[in-house]
């Protein structure tokens, strides 16, 4: 029987199993606003409550607002599970792009190894198997290139599993419904879970639903979940 991960969401782990596959990587899509981040604190705070080293890599956001942005929603105390050891925030956003494409796959490549050596490094410092990557799609944006973008991904997370590091990572979706670069990262990793917004009279609720989990026999409904002081908690269908 394999082992499983806590995801940190409350009343979601009976929908999957028990919770994350150990070593899987993980993939939270969603619109902008649908509450990705919130998952991947959720998930690192989980995580390190449980005396669990995890570290959160940060592409897009600073690693200030996202500690401001955990204050004002949870009774968490981020710092002190810093201060333990626990949590290791990091950030590092893509180089700017330039207009020759050879140059900028060069670019692509260099970050990427990068990115894998800062990953591996603060892993292994931590001795931590645990980590978030928030998000991939500026990752992808910068790529830009779909066959490249699959090979630098494919190997980044055979890498995480040959680390046998559970992964959370957080991808935002176009208008359209799928994630940037064509849904490169969906073939890529062993889970899918979509958050959305669906409107209810006037209003709009929030909804998780897995869309895919490999080696698990999970629920395929549509969830609503609430942000709590005390994290995400996904509201049961009666």
């Amino acid at each position: 029987m394999e082992k499983r991960v806590p995801s940190g969401i409350i009343n979601f782990d009976d929908k999957i199993g028990g919770g994350f596959v150990e070593g899987s990587v993980n993939l939270v899509i969603g619109k902008t606003g649908t509450g990705k981040t919130t998952f991947c604190c959720s998930f690192m705070y989980s995580c390190a409550k449980n005396n669990e080293p995890v570290v959160y890599l940060t592409t897009e956001e600073r690693i200030e607002d996202i500690k401001k942005d955990i204050e004002s929603m949870f009774n968490w105390d981020i710092e002190s599970l810093e201060k333990k050891g626990l949590i290791k925030f990091i950030s590092l956003k893509p180089l700017i792009p330039t207009a020759d494409i050879e140059h900028t796959s060069t670019l692509a490549k260099s970050y990427i190894s990068e990115l894998i050596r800062i990953i591996t490094e603060n892993l292994e410092k931590m001795n931590a198997k645990r980590l978030v990557i928030d998000s991939i799609s500026i990752i992808q944006l910068f790529i830009n290139d779909q066959y490249l973008s699959r090979i630098i991904l494919t190997s980044l997370m055979d890498k995480l599993r040959e680390m046998e590091v559970t992964t959370v990572i957080s991808g935002t979706l176009r208008g359209d419904d799928r994630c940037y670069e064509a849904g490169i990262i969906e073939s890529t990793v062993d889970s899918v879970i979509k958050l959305d917004f669906v409107p209810v009279e006037e209003d709009y609720k929030r909804t998780i639903t897995v869309l895919k989990m490999r080696r698990t026999k999970h629920s395929t409904l549509i969830y609503p979940f609430e942000i709590t002081p005390e994290g995400m908690r996904v509201i049961d269908i009666s």
